[in-house]
């Protein structure tokens, strides 16, 4: 057991390595390179790994991580002075994508169950490529990139309550007890953030200490991570929202940056595992026979959520070059969704096929992002150059 495991990790980082080198030659994030990597390591082609839970347990882990390291990044001054309009620009967005789902609702004969998850499910835009493009591209403390980071933290918060509706939508209806402990759990956070971060009445004990020993820092980080993930999963809430606590609690004191540096190996690797997970799940025969479909309906979510989110930004005072920009940002579907569409199949709520399409959907708006934004992009500027306007308006 223990050789078997070796030599599929060792083949998992050759082929991921391989993949990377030949997207970064092509300017595609590395994620792609990972979902790519789950394919060919699944049972259809090197039957190195199966569809475990294990995989995707470790995938779960990722998106714990993946919160944990959003929160370090926030900038929660800046996010409190901006949070009514990107609250308004992500509720305003699922209501979008509501009415959107709906009206096709009537063509393709889709129940509500299944609107609400649909609607739910392009709403959320990924964090992981946003914040990477952003970053890349220097724009993160851009007014635009605020603005969008802030509604993309805004998107993540939301998925909570979203899991929950799915609950119910779906008959499974929470027992008083249940909803009585949710709401504690709500409380908690709450009074956690303010407590921790307004007040500052928490501090981490041995700061000297651990500012010179590497170890000590990298289990004190697994300790706020995973102790705040386990502390709002008990509660019934989302152990990624936990983690994100826990970063914007180690983000705001400037004596725990050494945080970041000692646990982004392990961001890299759980990640890489939660996207590995996602290219296990899909199924490469079931993609290639209905590759028409996946490949229109990819196609026709990165269109529709570019208009969306264009509207929702021009609606919040920006420009209609940012705008347009913005649109084209958030339009691929998040790593979020695939969690909503995981529950939604445990549920019932949706069989095997509409699973499967779901997954290709997501992983092919996803591996399609960067190209579309490049394509907006050149719209933008195209479009600007034949009416002669400056860019800004």
């Amino acid at each position: 057991m223990a050789s078997k495991l070796i030599t599929g990790l060792a083949i998992m980082s050759l082929i991921i390595l391989l993949l990377v080198l030949v997207l970064r030659r092509l300017n595609q994030p590395y994620f792609v390179a990972y979902i790519f990597a789950g394919i060919l390591l699944g049972p259809e082609f090197l039957a190195i790994f199966d569809r475990s839970d294990s995989i995707t347990g470790i995938g779960e882990l990722g998106v714990v991580l993946l919160m944990f390291f959003v929160g370090a990044e926030i900038d929660l001054s800046a996010l409190t002075r901006r949070f009514f309009r990107p609250l308004a620009a992500a509720l305003i967005q699922v209501g979008f994508s509501f009415l959107f789902i709906y009206l096709l609702s009537f063509y393709f004969g889709w129940n509500t169950k299944v609107v609400v998850l649909l609607s739910f499910i392009i709403s959320l835009s990924s964090s992981a490529i946003v914040f990477q493009y952003l970053g890349k591209n220097n724009e993160m403390h851009t007014s635009l990139g605020l603005l969008a980071g802030s509604v993309l933290l805004l998107q993540d918060i939301l998925v909570v309550p979203m899991m929950l509706i799915l609950n119910i939508t779906a008959g499974h209806a929470m027992p008083l007890l249940e909803i009585l402990k949710v709401c504690c759990g709500a409380l908690f956070c709450v009074v956690f953030l303010w407590a921790a971060v307004a007040r500052k009445m928490f501090r981490i004990p041995l700061m000297t200490e651990l500012g010179e020993d590497h170890d000590l820092q990298v289990f004190v980080g697994f300790l706020l991570c995973f102790g705040m993930a386990w502390i709002t999963w008990f509660f019934g809430l989302s152990p990624a929202l936990g983690a994100f606590m826990a970063g914007i609690f180690i983000g705001q004191d400037r004596s725990t940056h050494w945080l970041d540096n000692a646990l982004t190996p392990f961001r890299v690797f759980f990640l890489a595992f939660f996207f590995i997970s996602v290219g296990l799940q899909i199924n490469i025969r079931f993609f290639a026979g209905n590759l028409l479909v996946i490949g229109a309906l990819a196609l026709g979510v990165l269109l529709i959520n570019s208009l969306i989110n264009a509207l929702v930004f021009r609606m919040t005072g920006q420009t209609w070059r940012d705008s347009v920009y913005a649109g084209a940002l958030l339009s691929q579907i998040g790593e979020f969704s695939f969690v909503l569409v995981t529950l939604a199949k445990e549920l019932g709520t949706v069989n095997e096929s509409v699973h499967q399409i779901t997954l290709a959907v997501i992983a092919l708006t996803m591996m399609l992002s960067t190209i579309w934004i490049k394509i907006i992009q050149a719209f933008i500027f195209k479009s600007a150059t034949i009416i002669k306007l400056p860019l800004g308006k």
